[in-house]
């Protein structure tokens, strides 16, 4: 006889700081001033303010879509935060917002408000620009914002295996449902309102496609379509004004040169995207921090998503992403301007010694944090990169990119994969696979675990793989599998390699293959990791 298990009785509402405010304080969860006709939360977030005619009113429970129970109890647990929205635990509240129709979309957007968002900018940075209430504010009036904002959210509790990971591909589709209407029906973005909806649901919709962890050809869409709006605003500005611009603003500009840079080397076709790469609005502020920093007492700016690492420097990375591609020219115009990065970086090194080398930095140095680890390692593998163009005989035996490398282990091995924002430091990691390449036939059979302690190369491989798993691990970012993929494919399969000859190098050299001409393959990494995927 099948045992029949009582139901356990329903949970009672939370009880609320206060049972005479708005709304959207009742709903928030919030100890409301209740000043009429406007409390001064709503005033502040920007809000539509409004209250009960009764304190006992309330609606009844809408169904419920099925979901973990795991996710509830990790949106209740989170201690010591303070919650920019509530996420309540029922129902049966009479404020519901639109966006926010269900029990999961709350446990997401409070999972969103809580965990995620530390995830996405650089944890040295000021709690500022942690605070997405304004786009969260948009999202209240714009369903589909909310909904964007969602998405990559419920992506990464997907991957922990907190809610179907289905649940998160439809909070993407329901967004890109809402910008596609929502840019068809205007005509331009010219408002301020329709410019902030526009860029806080394309931001979103394009962490989305960086933590999708399938490699994607179009995974730059969003951003080239925020770069676009930010030329336009530019193009109406003289100059920026650091202490003028919104964190909002800075936060965008940051993610976008950090993508535009950082992801050029995974494209096959890179032609559209450097011809949207937004130039003028980088220009402005790259001139714009520099002037802030002259003038300012603290002139190590710690930026919400680059952290301590010089903006200058990714516009290197950016410039010679673009270079690798380039065939050679018979002026040796290439050849100049790869030059000219190298002689940049040498300057940028004098000029900021948060990438000077020269300082060792250890592993149980407590006075180092991840980004100031980050900007070395940047710094390093840039070096690397150029040097590699300059000179295409170059390889990874050679004596500079040994020295770079051992430097690069150090640095790596202080690096701590499991705090947040650890997969910002992928493009390196990348870098520093390549330079860790197997080379011969008996390296590439050799297991890396099981390397002799004097081999560089190898324990740099079983380092990096360590730390993508710990780095995967917080972040599950698809950056950080696209990563792994490619160097495994580099790894396992050094055959996929640009050959080359004996004949390029000195006869007592044993060279079969340079994991550095990957850096310079005509279509990038990103068909080795589309090799990766379909091998």
């Amino acid at each position: 006889m099948m045992d029949v298990k009582p139901k356990r009785p329903p949970r009672p509402p939370p009880r609320l700081r206060t049972k005479t405010g708005c709304k959207v304080c009742l709903s928030r969860r919030k100890k409301c001033d209740e000043r009429r006709p406007r409390c001064g939360a709503c005033e502040r977030l920007h809000l539509e303010c409004s209250y009960r005619a009764s304190t006992s009113a309330s609606a009844s429970p809408e169904p419920l879509r099925k979901v973990s129970p795991v996710l509830q109890e990790e949106a209740a647990v989170v201690q010591g935060e303070q919650r920019p929205i509530g996420s309540p635990q029922s129902t049966s509240l009479s404020f519901r917002h639109s966006g926010l129709l269900t029990q999961q979309d709350w446990n997401v957007f409070h999972y969103a408000s809580t965990r995620f968002i530390k995830l996405l900018t650089s944890p040295d940075a000021t709690s500022e620009f942690r605070d997405a209430t304004l786009v969260f504010a948009v999202g209240f009036d714009v369903p589909w914002v909310m909904h964007a904002a969602l998405a990559p959210a419920a992506l990464h509790a997907s991957c922990a295996d907190l809610i179907p990971k289905e649940d998160a591909i439809l909070y993407s589709q329901s967004a890109l449902q809402g910008l596609r209407h929502s840019l068809e029906s205007r005509e331009d973005l010219s408002s301020s309102k329709e410019s902030m909806t526009f860029l806080a649901a394309s931001i979103f919709l394009g962490l989305f496609e960086d933590f999708y962890p399938s490699a994607s050809s179009h995974s730059l869409t969003h951003y080239q379509a925020i770069a676009s709006v930010l030329e336009d605003q530019a193009a109406h500005m003289p100059r920026f004004d650091i202490d003028k611009l919104s964190v909002f603003h800075r936060t965008l500009l940051d993610s976008v040169l950090y993508h535009f840079s950082t992801r050029l080397i995974f494209e096959q076709e890179i032609d559209a995207i450097c011809a949207s790469f937004p130039s003028q609005s980088i220009a402005k502020y790259i001139s714009a921090l520099e002037v802030h920093a002259h003038g300012s007492r603290n002139p190590h700016t710690i930026l919400p998503v680059l952290g301590r690492t010089p903006p200058l420097i990714f516009l290197q990375i950016y410039q010679i992403s673009w270079l690798s591609r380039q065939p050679p020219s018979g002026d040796g115009h290439h050849h100049a301007l790869a030059v000219q990065c190298l002689n940049e970086l040498d300057n940028l090194e004098k000029e900021s010694p948060v990438v000077n080398l020269g300082v060792p930095i250890t592993k149980d140095a407590a006075t180092h944090s991840n980004t100031d680890i980050a900007a070395k390692l940047y710094f390093l593998a840039s070096r690397i990169f150029v040097m590699k163009i300059i000179n295409q005989n170059i390889c990874t035996t050679s004596p500079p990119i040994r020295a770079l490398l051992a430097k690069g282990f150090d640095l790596l091995q202080a690096y701590d994969g499991s705090a947040p924002c650890g997969q910002y430091i992928c493009w390196p990691i990348l870098i520093l696979g390549c330079a860790a390449c197997p080379t011969s036939r008996s390296d590439f059979v050799q297991d890396f675990h099981d390397a002799e302690e004097g081999h560089l190369a190898s324990k740099m491989r079983g380092l990096i793989q360590r730390q993508l798993l710990e780095i995967w691990k917080t972040s599950y970012s698809g950056y950080v599998r696209r990563t792994g993929g490619a160097l495994e494919r580099l790894w396992r399969l050094p055959s996929f390699l640009v050959g080359t000859t004996q004949a390029q190098y000195a006869p007592d050299t044993d060279i079969e293959y340079d994991g550095l001409n990957a850096l310079i393959f005509k279509k990038g990494l990103g068909q080795v990791q589309l090799s990766a995927e379909v091998g």
